[in-house]
């Protein structure tokens, strides 16, 4: 059970719009979706009859403290993905933040710091590198297709990302996920000569639609992208972000980890809109 303050409660309630028995802009089933992404279960029927802010108040009275600071940072990253901090309450949930993360527990962050820097310490960059490299040794463009696609699922394996091979759904193809601060990530892997066009990254954007209210997608590219469809997305809201090869190589060669790097990746999209930031900008 976690411990809070009144003051704190009333930080909640004030931030995340509660008074009304709502919590922010939430449908019920955006709640039902949001809470089983954070928590895994169906908040509806552990608290069943109840408005959404008594379903959260409730929750926060019966989950530990890890739980409840990362609900808390989860709701917070949905306001700055759907820009619903404005100036009268952003330094109130700015506070919250940081009550957000005290409550994950600052000794749990370093610890599992700790473990990234030592798991880290032993990946073999150069030979992810090399790997990369083989993929043009392949003979035909299939196969160079389908061995990208592996090397992608080896390299998040090698970060501990949890990846999950493609699959089908009933409507479309997904090349596989992975998991990123708690998060599942959708990927697309291309392999093509040319430059991707628009239309690739649309089909990406429209598959990501169709699942969870809050999934993202990374568009991971064995080519550049058209400058067009960087623009495209300019002034439209967007739940993709872009990896291309060039960008594995210059990883792989400064040995940055590819999880501090999707998250850079990441936090660009979620506070600029900006679905492509080049690696050498972010790091």
């Amino acid at each position: 059970m976690a411990n809070l303050t009144f003051s704190e409660k009333q930080l909640i309630e004030t931030v995340f719009g509660m008074s009304g028995g709502y919590v922010l802009n939430f449908s019920n089933r955006e709640f039902e979706e949001f809470m089983k992404d954070v928590v895994s279960y169906n908040i509806y029927v552990k608290y069943p009859g109840l408005s959404k802010a008594k379903m959260l108040r409730s929750y926060i009275q019966d989950e530990s403290d890890v739980y409840v600071g990362k609900v808390i940072i989860m709701l917070l990253n949905y306001m700055r993905d759907n820009k619903l901090i404005n100036d009268d309450i952003k330094e109130k949930a700015d506070k919250l933040y940081e009550f957000g993360k005290m409550k994950l527990g600052k000794k749990n962050d370093t610890n599992r710091q700790s473990s990234q820097t030592k798991t880290h310490s032993k990946i073999n960059y150069s030979a992810l590198n090399t790997s990369l490299l083989n993929i043009e040794k392949c003979d035909t463009q299939q196969a160079k297709g389908y061995a990208f696609e592996k090397y992608i699922n080896t390299l998040f394996n090698e970060f501990n990302l949890e990846p999950r091979a493609s699959y089908r759904t009933d409507f479309d193809q997904i090349d596989g996920s992975f998991t990123l601060n708690g998060s599942t990530i959708l990927v697309e892997a291309k392999y093509k000569r040319n430059e991707i066009p628009k239309n690739d990254l649309i089909l990406f954007s429209q598959k990501i639609e169709t699942k969870s209210p809050f999934a993202k997608g990374l568009f991971i590219s064995y080519s550049p992208i058209e400058e067009k469809a960087i623009e495209y997305y300019s002034n439209r809201s967007a739940r993709i972000t872009i990896l291309t090869v060039a960008e594995l190589f210059i990883m792989c060669e400064h040995n940055y980890p590819l999880p501090t790097v999707l998250q850079k990746k990441f936090r660009t999209l979620d506070e600029t809109g900006c679905i492509f930031k080049h690696i050498m900008q972010l790091m």
